[in-house]
């Protein structure tokens, strides 16, 4: 199990040096970086000692995916997915709960079905780039489409694609108050994100609930990565007491 950051490639040295096995930027900011920044992007990548093997925050909140044709949606994740691809990444997670937000007045199971759509539609474009897109359920001030681990897991048995896996993110189970020995129960996931609960800050004590989700993805024979999630006021200094502090409760799950 390896631990990795998420941060914008300009962050890069500074995950390196706090001693991280990868860093996790945002789909959003290589798309917004020009040729020749995303050409030093690629650059500063090869030579660097980790890899950015995930990415996130796959859409921009402005791009609703409700109201995006397929042909708009397609354009949109060829560019983005062979950005990701030629930077390494392998997973993609989807999270843009702006993005996905279930239209007002629309039912939720018409929403849900049609996310179920959109989903497998973006499955296809990631699996023609070799990418995994993980769907992460997000708690109820972020979005309103897939707020529990349960919900995901719905969302993914039914979208049914080899490319589409299941997230969990343990801020959004504390804040949820969802469970997180449900992982085993609902099968496993593929990725991970972990932050502190209070101030979505990154794990330095610790908690139970860090020790449950670990023995639930251990029992499914768990073989991803976790990507903190939250925020640092000194990476340099909390990066080596975070990962020590993460990897001695893995090995005690």
């Amino acid at each position: 199990m390896k631990i990795g950051f998420c941060a914008k490639l300009d962050k890069l040295q500074t995950v390196e040096e706090a001693g991280f096995a990868y860093i996790e930027p945002s789909v959003t900011s290589v798309l917004d970086m020009d040729d020749a920044g995303f050409a030093q992007a690629k650059a500063a990548l090869e030579h660097a000692s980790i890899p950015a093997s995930s990415f996130n925050v796959l859409f921009p909140k402005q791009m609703q995916l409700f109201a995006c044709s397929e042909e708009e949606l397609r354009t949109y994740l060829e560019k983005a997915f062979s950005r990701v691809q030629e930077l390494g990444g392998r997973t993609v997670v989807f999270g843009s709960g702006k993005s996905r937000m279930r239209p007002e007045g629309m039912p939720y199971g018409e929403a849900f079905r049609k996310l179920c759509d959109i989903t497998r539609v973006i499955g296809d474009e990631a699996e023609k780039y070799g990418i995994t897109l993980v769907v992460e359920p997000l708690n109820t001030s972020e979005t309103n489409m897939i707020n529990s681990v349960a919900e995901g897991a719905d969302l993914v048995a039914a979208v049914h694609h080899p490319a589409v896996k299941l997230l969990a993110d343990y801020y959004h189970i504390a804040v949820e108050h969802d469970r997180p020995g449900d992982l085993e129960r609902l099968g496993g996931i593929a990725h991970a994100h972990i932050a502190t609960e209070i101030g979505r800050r990154i794990p330095l004590v610790r908690d139970d609930g860090y020790l449950q989700m670990f023995a639930a993805m251990k029992h499914t024979g768990y073989e991803g990565n976790i990507s903190i999630e939250g925020k640092s006021d000194n990476l340099l200094e909390d990066g080596l007491p975070a990962i020590a502090m993460l990897t001695a409760l893995w090995e005690e799950a």
